[in-house]
């Protein structure tokens, strides 16, 4: 049994709609624990991560405690950032084309006026405790010509 939409979409809200490792857009909730080695399909099983992320670190086991880490992490800061929810909304719908886009789905057209539309209603309802929030947001998005919505992340340097 995979997670329920319930879950999925928890999940995702509560991780802002952004990956816990590298924050980026077009998440995947992801098993920690695998359900082949008896992993739950419950929230606290869950992790949201992008599909770079998640194929770099999803087979890895001696990750789950990292993943764990930075999920909770991840989701202290969005609950800091986002105090109120109202952005969320915006963000599932920009997650949402973000998968259209990679199952070629819709044009990268489609998706930049989805993304025009976000954020000037962003910028129309922007204070200035998220004026620093929505910046540092934008600087980090990444599109690439491929339509790829996330970068090719190089793996973390090992420990000695």
């Amino acid at each position: 049994m995979d997670f329920s939409e319930k879950t999925k979409k928890e999940v995702k809200e509560k991780a802002a709609f952004r990956c816990c490792r590298c924050q980026q857009i077009g998440i995947h909730v992801h098993h920690i624990v695998p359900k082949e080695v008896g992993g739950s399909c419950d929230i606290d099983n869950a992790a949201p991560l992008c599909p770079s992320c998640h194929d770099y670190y999803g087979s890895n086991s001696l990750k789950r405690k990292e993943i764990t880490q930075m999920r909770n992490w991840w989701y202290v800061q969005v609950e800091k950032q986002f105090p109120d929810n109202r952005q969320l909304t915006g963000l599932e719908g920009i997650n949402d084309k973000v998968d259209k886009l990679q199952q070629n789905q819709i044009t990268l057209d489609d998706f930049k006026e989805g993304l025009r539309i976000f954020t000037n209603e962003a910028i129309n309802n922007i204070t200035m405790g998220t004026a620093v929030t929505t910046a540092s947001g934008i600087a980090n998005a990444y599109i690439s010509p491929s339509a790829s919505p996330s970068p090719s992340i190089p793996p973390p340097e090992t420990e000695d």
